[in-house]
C-alpha cells in the first residue's frame, strides 16, 4: 500500500490568501523559521518567520475544500477522519527534531535530511544524562 504524502499549512496572516501550502519535506524549515523568526522560502512563498502563526495539517488538499472552506460540523469532521491521513504526533516530532538540531548547533541540517518513502526518521533527542546514568549502572551494576 502507497503512504499518502502529508501536506501542512502555514498560515502568516488573517487572511485567507495568508498562507502557503508545503509538504512534509519543508516542514522542518517552516518550525525552525517560525521558532527563530527569520524570512524563509516556502512552497512558492518568500515568507518573514515571525509572522507565521499555525503550522497545521491541510486538510483541503485532501478534502477537495476550498481554501476560504473551514470545517463547521460533524460531518466535516467525519470527512476529515475518512480522507486524510494520520497527522497524530508528526508536527511535534518534527519540532523536537528540529530542537535537537538546533541544540547540538546543526542547524545548516535542517531540511537537508535524508528522505524515505517520504516520512523522515527522526530519533528522540538524545538525553545525555539518562545515558551516562546508563553507562554508571552498567559499569557498577547499580
Amino acid at each position: 500500500m502507497k503512504e499518502t504524502k502529508l501536506f501542512f499549512k502555514v498560515k502568516y496572516g488573517y487572511s485567507v490568501s495568508d498562507q502557503v501550502s508545503i509538504s512534509e519535506n519543508e516542514l522542518d524549515k517552516a518550525i525552525y523559521a517560525q521558532i527563530q523568526g527569520v524570512p524563509i522560502h516556502l512552497g512558492t512563498k518568500y515568507i518573514n518567520g515571525k509572522n507565521i502563526i499555525v503550522i497545521e495539517p491541510h486538510y483541503h488538499k485532501y478534502t477537495g475544500w476550498y481554501d476560504y472552506y473551514e470545517p463547521k460540523d460533524g460531518e466535516d469532521w467525519e470527512q476529515i477522519k475518512r480522507d486524510c491521513p494520520n497527522f497524530d504526533g508528526v508536527i511535534e516530532n518534527h519540532k523536537m527534531y528540529v530542537n535537537q538540531l538546533m541544540s547540538e548547533s546543526k542547524i545548516q541540517l535542517i531540511g537537508k535530511k535524508d528522505w524515505e518513502r517520504g516520512v523522515q526518521k527522526i530519533e528522540a533527542p538524545k538525553n545525555p544524562i539518562s545515558e551516562f546514568t546508563k553507562e554508571l549502572s552498567d559499569k557498577y551494576k547499580i
